[in-house]
């Protein structure tokens, strides 16, 4: 757990540019900023782009950090908003209206992720199109909610929970077909 003082710290030496303080900082958040990145664009150059993009992008902005939430959950927010802007910009992002079509979801057996191997699922997930893998990645790896999610992909609400229906039908289908059995 960091400490959130020394995070206080760092940050105000941040706003005055001192180059010290954001290495320090980089290298608190480096990790799991990465991760989120790889997680959504897919691809290891990439997410690192995208994730120097993104500190590039929190340190230009840091005076319009406030401290309601903390700085990671602020800077993971640049991050995925950078990786999907990453995405669009290279012409990957799926065009989500093609997804507005309701589905009738009832009596469907969610997938018990407990019984894959986190390399299975991650695996299957990596194969998804796009828009699936960050749909999933932000609801369950993330942990957002479908208000967040609705915001960050620029998508309404029903969208938002369709896209993950289908995304997660998908995601089992493939664990079904590659590993042979139902979680």
């Amino acid at each position: 757990m960091r400490d959130t003082q020394q995070i206080e710290e760092l940050l105000t030496a941040c706003k005055k540019n001192n180059q010290s303080a954001q290495l320090k900082i980089y290298n608190l958040y480096y990790k799991a900023m990465f991760n989120t990145a790889y997680r959504i664009v897919n691809d290891f150059d990439d997410a690192e782009d995208v994730m120097q993009e993104a500190f590039i992008k929190a340190f230009q902005k840091l005076e319009s950090f406030k401290q309601n939430s903390t700085f990671g959950a602020w800077l993971k927010r640049i991050v995925i908003n950078e990786a999907i802007y990453w995405l669009r910009k290279k012409k990957k992002f799926v065009d989500i209206e093609t997804l507005k079509q309701e589905v009738n979801t009832e009596g469907e057996q969610d997938l018990d992720f407990n019984k894959f191997e986190a390399r299975q699922v991650l695996k299957a997930l990596s194969e998804l199109k796009e828009n699936y893998r960050i749909i999933i990645s932000l609801h369950f790896l993330e942990g957002y909610d479908f208000e967040e999610i609705q915001q960050i992909m620029n998508i309404s609400y029903a969208n938002a929970r369709t896209m993950l229906t289908r995304a997660k039908t998908k995601l089992k289908q493939k664990l079904i077909k590659e590993y042979g059995f139902v979680g």
